[in-house]
């Protein structure tokens, strides 16, 4: 009988081995990745490059696996709770110890109604006990179907994942107004605008310029929000994906009271010519809460 020729064998168990033990060692959330900023506590924040591209998740995936659940009633006006349980590519679960910060949060879902008139940011957070699983609380403001994203930055990959979702509340769904273009709100004394500029070639990416002043045309203070001064998400009609976006001028907030004034910029690279919500979330001057200011726009 001829003897197994154990030669292959031998080259290749160092490189079996050094494959283990990489990915025994603890590893930080911006091992791989491209950038890293970091939070008012001076620790990491942000990982990975800016992404000003719309994602399309009807045709992008990601190797992930998402079990999306309601454990209440959905009521419009109504709080429900949800649960989720996460697995990555190779089954195993997705706990809080798993996800890089990012923007100091673990997980950004942005949950959005067919009309795009009903935008939410929330937080979903871990469960203490049981991996995998993670919970949050929306109250619906519409009837219809919702999508729901995940955006968030695994520790061991470079990349960023996003995943899709979508839940149903009773009631006559309103339809988005597509042939609605406003540039410009003006709410309790003060004027936000987004200002598009047009791409000088095809293919170039849409810059757009966000203000806000006051009633004598002053340039408001803008506090930090999640990390930096402000953040841009843009849905479409169909609710296929989303764009979440992030000024430019990234100036890390150096406390909690830090602010800035002036215009921001931000970069957009649509997946086709269309009408785009855009929501930005701020916060103005001495607010205790968060605005989410809406623009719809043809790009």
């Amino acid at each position: 009988m001829k003897k197994p020729n154990l030669i292959p064998l031998l080259f290749a168990i160092p490189f079996i081995a050094t494959y283990f033990v990489i990915r025994s060692l603890p590893v930080e959330p911006c091992d791989f990745l491209h950038e890293e900023t970091y939070n008012l506590e001076g620790e990491v924040d942000y990982c990975g490059p800016g992404d000003a591209g719309f994602v399309d998740l009807s045709i992008r995936k990601w190797p992930m696996f998402l079990d999306f659940r309601p454990l209440d009633n959905l009521v419009v006006g109504q709080p429900c709770r949800f649960e989720m349980n996460i697995k990555q590519a190779d089954g195993s679960p997705l706990s809080a110890d798993d996800v890089a910060l990012s923007h100091t949060r673990k997980i950004h879902l942005l949950a959005v109604d067919p009309s795009l008139d009903d935008y939410q940011h929330l937080h979903p957070e871990a469960d203490p006990l049981f991996k995998g699983i993670w919970r949050f609380t929306l109250t619906p403001r519409k009837a219809g179907k919702y999508k729901v994203y995940l955006d968030f930055i695994p520790i061991r990959s470079p990349r960023r994942v996003l995943l899709a979702a979508s839940f149903e509340v009773a009631g006559q769904a309103d339809d988005f107004e597509s042939n609605h273009i406003s540039n410009l709100v003006t709410e309790k004394g003060r004027t936000f605008r987004f200002q598009i500029t047009e791409p000088e070639e095809d293919g170039e990416d849409t810059l757009f310029t966000f203000t806000v002043v006051d009633e004598n045309g002053d340039d408001l203070a803008l506090k930090p929000v999640m990390g930096a001064f402000a953040h841009v998400v843009a849905f479409e009609p169909s609710l296929d994906g989303f764009a979440h976006l992030h000024p430019l001028e990234y100036e890390p907030p150096k406390s909690a009271e830090d602010a800035r004034y002036g215009p921001l910029t931000f970069s957009f690279k649509s997946g086709a010519s269309g009408n785009y919500r855009f929501w930005a979330q701020v916060k103005v001057g001495e607010d205790r809460e968060e605005s989410f200011i809406p623009f719809d726009l043809k790009i």
